[in-house]
């Protein structure tokens, strides 16, 4: 799995480290190994711990590593895999009810709106949710934004190999360019699935939506049709149920003109007999009232006689009143008996000829009612069969809108540029492995930009770690979080701990006197800049 570099695998090769925009002095590869030399050492145990104290390491290899990744052009963009594949990436999607059973039955039965009406209520709910949960696995195929956002700002810094490069440990991709083959492979196919899906449920959508049109069409003609043939026959109908009327309310007509006169009849005479009583009353009351003046005027006069004589003549005018009051009251009563009675009897003659009326216009109710009662059953046909395609378009579209956004998810992997062929890309690192009583601890330092001496930085502390931190600044930490899967893939593969072990330390910035002169010449010039102290400088100067 490890080789030092094969030209033909090779394609591009990023730098470990880069300038920021404030650094205006240069940082050589010296610089750089002294630096990782630096922090390798400051993080090995030295077992200088007065509590839980542990065993001194010792360094066993720090190697510039390169960690595989493939750039892989599909379509109209270029998707990642982690040459290693333990990254995956697992798209998750619906399956869809049987959509071609739904269509067969759907067409099958448009022949008539009520088998047609009939099945899609039988699919009321059929596409209301998934069948069930499915999901593809892709081994390798990296998608986090983020990292890609990254790497496309970092691929621009990238050379092209063109000879063997050595002092640097290639990984070799376990996932090989026919495993990505493989996987393109899937991913089209389900990429065409979808599409196929979302084809088939924009097609039975329209043709469910053209299907209920054309019924509804049919229903409406139907309801006008019927409306027209009722209304010719309510119309010949009603002219003779008119005649009929008519000849009713004639009927009725003279019927209560003879039963009133003879009413009329009845109330004249008890009304003469009222106005004889009354003018009886009247005279009565005015005798009285002549009375009474001749009393005045006899008592005036002194004479007694004339005055008891008509006193003697009101009290018998007055005994005569109360009898012709009381006939009135009696007329009063009898004439509203008599009013009383003549409304009910004509009462009952409207009864009588209203129910021969209700008989005479029967048939025409009955057309009115049959006609409404054909043309409300083909509204609620009308409604139902809209209500129940709009729910099932509905879920459908639903479903269609899931699709979409797996399709879009699958063609929004990757990065925006289309590569002609695929690439293989090293990502650098430097690996530092320790040892301690036969264990083995491994440290990765992902790319980095190189900083400048600021004030900040003077302050950060005398020196130290932290310090030589703010020179080599994490390029980026979702680049640094997927390189740190190499420790646990390390600790996982016994296979390929000793092939990358064998590699690191054939690669080891500390094999060669060489190699140490030249770490020993970038310590001092980080000394010159003021990332080391003079003591800091002496010790590891020993190396």
């Amino acid at each position: 799995m490890v080789n030092y570099l094969s030209q033909q695998e090779v394609k591009l090769l990023l730098p470990f480290a880069v300038l920021t925009k404030d650094r205006v002095k240069t940082f050589t590869k010296e610089m750089e190994m002294a630096a990782i030399f630096y922090l390798a050492e400051s993080e090995r145990e030295k077992g200088e711990r007065r509590i839980l104290k542990k065993p001194v390491e010792k360094i066993v290899f720090i190697a510039e590593t390169c960690y595989p990744m493939w750039m892989v052009p599909w379509r109209e963009r270029t998707l990642l895999y982690d040459g290693f594949g333990i990254t995956e990436h697992t798209i998750s999607y619906g399956v869809l009810p049987d959509v071609k059973v739904f269509e067969s039955d759907v067409k099958g039965s448009a022949e008539t709106h009520e088998a047609y009406s009939a099945t899609l209520s039988n699919y009321l709910n059929y596409f209301q949710a998934f069948l069930a949960k499915d999901e593809k696995i892709i081994e390798g195929l990296i998608t986090s934004p983020e990292f890609i956002q990254d790497l496309i700002s970092y691929i621009k810094e990238a050379k092209r190999i063109e000879k063997p490069v050595i002092g640097k440990a290639f990984l070799s991709p376990s996932i090989n360019e026919s495993a990505t083959s493989v996987s393109l492979e899937g991913l089209s196919n389900l990429r065409k699935s979808l599409e196929d899906e979302i084809r088939s449920l924009r097609e039975n959508m329209k043709t469910l939506s053209t299907l209920t049109e054309e019924h509804v069409e049919v229903l409406r003609k139907e309801a006008r049709e019927t409306t027209k043939k009722f209304d010719e026959e309510i119309v010949a109908t009603k002219s003779t149920v008119m005649v009929s009327l008519r000849e009713i309310q004639q009927r009725s007509d003279v019927e209560i003109t003879k039963l009133s006169k003879e009413y009329a009849q009845r109330l004249r005479v008890l009304h003469k007999d009222r106005i004889k009583l009354e003018k009886d009353q009247h005279r009565l009351n005015t005798q009285i009232e002549r009375c009474e003046t001749e009393i005045k005027s006899a008592r005036l006069r002194k004479d007694e006689g004339g005055e008891l004589q008509w006193r003697q003549k009101l009290k018998e005018t007055k005994t005569r009143l109360p009898t012709i009051k009381k006939g009135i009251e009696d007329i009063d009563k009898q004439i509203k008996e008599v009013e009383t009675e003549k409304k009910l009897e004509i009462s009952k003659i409207r009864s009588k000829y209203e129910t021969m009326t209700e008989a005479a216009q029967k048939k025409l109710r009955e057309l009115e009612a049959s006609r409404d009662a054909s043309i409300r059953m083909k509204e609620q046909e009308t409604k139902s069969l809209e209500d129940t395609t709009s729910k099932i378009i509905d879920q459908m579209n639903k479903m269609l809108k899931l699709k979409i956004g797996s399709l879009e998810e699958i063609d929004g992997m990757g990065m925006p540029k289309k590569y002609e062929n695929n690439v293989l890309v090293y990502l650098p690192l430097y690996l530092a492995a320790y040892e301690a009583k036969q264990k083995r601890r491994y440290l990765v330092y992902p790319p980095s930009v190189v900083g400048s001496m600021g004030i900040v930085t003077k302050f950060k502390g005398v020196f130290g770690i932290t310090r030589m931190k703010s020179l080599l600044q994490r390029r980026s930490k979702f680049l640094s979080s997927f390189l740190d899967q190499l420790v646990t893939l390390l600790e996982e593969d016994p296979v390929f701990e000793k092939e990358t072990s064998d590699a690191g330390i054939q690669a080891n910035i500390l094999r060669t006197k060489e190699s140490r002169e030249h770490i020993k010449k970038g310590l001092g010039k980080l000394k010159e800049e003021g990332w080391i102290s003079e003591d800091e400088f002496q010790t590891l100067g020993k190396l």
